[in-house]
């Protein structure tokens, strides 16, 4: 998990926020357009609201990509695997970023924190939780920021589930059951 639990390596629904399951159909909101979720939505596992509460490295990797936008904040780690197969990790929903891009990491490595109480009033309740991705393909190119080129996801562009299952792992996968 990319929050601090008893056992990190497995998976519990308990942690999933109530719509924030892989491959759930996502309705128009605000400006954006409806698609399937590419990720999962993991819960804030602080007692109270807005708790100030780390989100680490889900494995060995480089950070690729960061953009810091208020509640659209996000860091994007590029993970090499055997036979030569690059996956990307992305926490969105982040608060306090504390890694900068090139920076290796691993799962001890904390890369920010859940957005605390003072951003959950400024930016909304919805947001207390991060969504974390697997990205299996090479992520877009969206600009640049304070000198560095910013990478994201398709998560919002994944309007049939073949797109999604073209560019994207169930993260439950990476985890013990």
């Amino acid at each position: 998990m990319p929050f601090s639990t008893n056992n990190r390596n497995k998976f519990s629904w308990s942690y999933v926020t109530q719509s924030g399951n892989f491959a759930v159909w996502r309705k128009p909101y605000k400006g954006i357009k409806g698609h399937y979720h590419a990720g999962l939505d993991f819960k804030n596992p602080g007692k109270r609201k807005g708790a100030v509460e780390a989100v680490y490295a889900s494995a060995k990797g480089v950070v690729y990509s960061l953009h810091k936008n208020g509640p659209s904040s996000f860091v994007m780690i590029k993970h090499n695997l055997e036979g030569n197969r690059t996956i990307y990790s992305v926490y969105t929903h982040i608060n306090d970023i504390v890694v900068s891009v090139g920076d290796t990491v691993d799962y001890t490595s904390v890369i920010g924190s859940f957005i605390d109480k003072k951003g959950l009033d400024k930016w909304g309740e919805y947001l207390n939780h991060i969504h974390f991705e697997i990205l299996k393909t090479a992520p877009k190119f969206i600009g640049n920021e304070n000198g560095h080129p910013v990478y994201s996801s398709y998560s919002i562009d994944c309007i049939s589930r073949f797109d999604l299952y073209d560019k994207f792992y169930n993260p439950e996968l990476f985890f013990e059951k």
